[in-house]
Formats: C-alpha cells, structure tokens, sequence
C-alpha cells in the first residue's frame, strides 16, 4: 500500500487499511489489542506519537491498543554490530589483541568485517571467530599443537572426548572461569574469554533462528536485554527489547504470546532448518522489487510492480 512518510498522515492510512480489509468499525478496532511488526525506527515514532496525544480518554487518540514487537533480523544485526564493534580492537597497534587478530590469523582483512551494508557477513565472521576460539580451547586442553596436526584425524574415545569437553565448558566458557580471570589479573585471558561469551550469544540466536526454535532465541533475547544496558550504541534497544521480551514472556495472555513468538520465524520453502525471520523475508523481496526498478529503465511502472511483480517474487527467486 501507499503511505505518506509523515507520521500522523502514515499510520492513519496504515490503520484505516487495516479497517477496510478486515470488515471492522473504528470503535471495534481501537477495542481489541492490535499487535503489529515494525522495526526500532517505526516502533520509536509510533511511541513520539502515541506520547504526543496523552492523556486522552478517547481510544482513537490514545492508541493505546496497539503493540508493536521488534523484528528478529534488525535486532540481530543491530546488536551484532554493537558486538562487534566493542571487541574488534585497533587494527593499527600491533599489541592490541582484539577480535581483529582472529580475522587476521583466518585469513580475512579486517578492515572488511564490519560493513552497514552486508550484516550476513559480519555476523559469518564472528561465528567463525568462535568456532577457532573452541577449537583451541580443545587443542590446548588435548595438549596438541598445530605442528602436531596433519590430515590423519585424531581418533579418542567417547568417554575421553565426552569429558574434554565438559572441561573445556567449566574452564572457559563459565561465568567463574571469566571471574576467576579478572581476580588473577590476566587481561588478555579475560578479555578472550568476554569475546567468547558475547560471540556465543550471536551464533546461538543466528543458528536458533535458522532452526526455527523461538524458545533458544527468547533466550537470547533476554541475555541481550541485560548486555544492551551497557554496549554502546544500543540505547534504544536498551529500553525497546526489554519491553519485546517482556510483552512476550509475561505481560499478554498465553495464546497471544504463543502466537507472537511463533510468528518471528518463518519457512518460506515449507523445509526443516530452513527457517528466517519475517523482517529478513521481507527485505529480500524488497530487494527484488528495486532489483527490477532499478534494472527497467525510466518507463518502468511502480503500479506494475506492485501489482505483477511482487506477486511472483518468491516464484522468480525459487526458480
């Protein structure tokens, strides 16, 4: 639909579409709880509105019917990004040891790691980051090093395997194991093992998500409603996610936040493990329509491609 970019003008028109399409009067639309999808942008102008109109005793000013939820990909990516940037350290000194040096000793420029543009890759990044940082952890608890390791695999038993890694989980993964490296002074172990626990929470939520598990994510989302009060560059997720995790976890009746939760995720193709959230699908066929915008020249039509062409977006993209 069109929509003025002025905020009374876009959500008026945004509402009243809303009326037309489901059969509903004004009075009984503000009656009922209206939950709706929207990123921090759209959640942040809403409320400057909504708060620009109280008090008021009428429902179609207050508004007060209306809940916005955070979309998963945005908050994903906004979060990451504050991540990110608080351990990749200062690439020109040589004797700062942050995440830069992982990228570095994996073969990728670090100066490419953190682009507005491309979030999948950064968030690629920090899982591999992680998956190295286990890696040594298990080789440092195993005694090998890499000039002991060729391309025969290195065959243990179960049980031995099995107990390696519950050592490996209570030596460096473990909220002691962290505070037990600032008691000893040891900088660079504490600052290691920080950047193990805060990429942990990325891999965790992008691999919950892809296997369509909200519960995992929810998780998350609370981990990151305490994380976001003191990164920097997260002030409005500071205040905003801990009112999403809230509305879902607490606040609505039962059913809604089994509804809600479950419709973070989306499966496009219908497949298992084949899960993403419903900002991210939207963005994809947002892309395609400037794709195909872009790509016909100045008689191409807005009308028609809202009307042919994102019909068969996803048909196009399957093919």
């Amino acid at each position: 639909m069109d929509a003025f970019d002025n905020s009374d003008e876009g959500i008026g028109q945004v509402f009243e579409s809303i009326i037309q399409q489901t059969g509903l009067t004004g009075d009984q639309f503000f009656a009922q709880l209206q939950p709706m999808d929207g990123d921090l942008a759209t959640i942040q102008n809403f409320n400057c509105l909504r708060n620009q109109r109280a008090p008021s005793s009428v429902p179609e000013y207050c508004i007060n019917n209306i809940v916005f939820q955070l979309g998963a990909s945005h908050t994903l990516w906004n979060i990451s990004s504050a991540i990110f940037s608080h351990h990749i350290g200062d690439p020109s000194n040589m004797l700062d040891c942050g995440a830069w040096q992982h990228l570095e000793a994996l073969g990728f420029a670090a100066h490419k790691a953190i682009q507005k543009k491309d979030f999948t890759l950064m968030v690629n990044q920090m899982e591999r980051i992680f998956e190295a940082l286990l890696c040594y952890c298990l080789m440092v608890k195993l005694d090998l090093n890499l000039g002991k390791l060729g391309e025969e695999r290195l065959k243990l038993p179960a049980d031995r395997w099995n107990s390696t890694v519950d050592e490996v989980y209570d030596s460096y993964c473990t909220s002691r194991a962290r505070r037990d490296a600032v008691e000893a002074k040891n900088t660079k172990l504490s600052n290691t093992l920080l950047l193990l626990h805060d990429f942990s929470t990325v891999v965790e939520a992008k691999r919950s998500m892809k296997a369509g598990d909200v519960g995992r994510l929810m998780l998350i989302w609370k981990k990151w409603s305490f994380m976001c009060q003191s990164l920097n560059g997260l002030t409005h997720y500071a205040t905003y996610l801990p009112r999403s995790v809230l509305l879902l976890d607490c606040i609505l009746p039962l059913s809604m936040r089994k509804y809600l939760r479950n419709n973070l995720l989306i499966s496009p193709s219908g497949r298992a493990d084949h899960f993403l959230p419903k900002d991210n699908w939207l963005e994809i066929q947002n892309y395609w329509l400037k794709h195909f915008f872009n790509k016909g020249g100045q008689g191409t039509q807005v009308e028609q491609l809202r009307k042919i062409y994102s019909l068969n977006i996803f048909t196009v993209s399957i093919s």
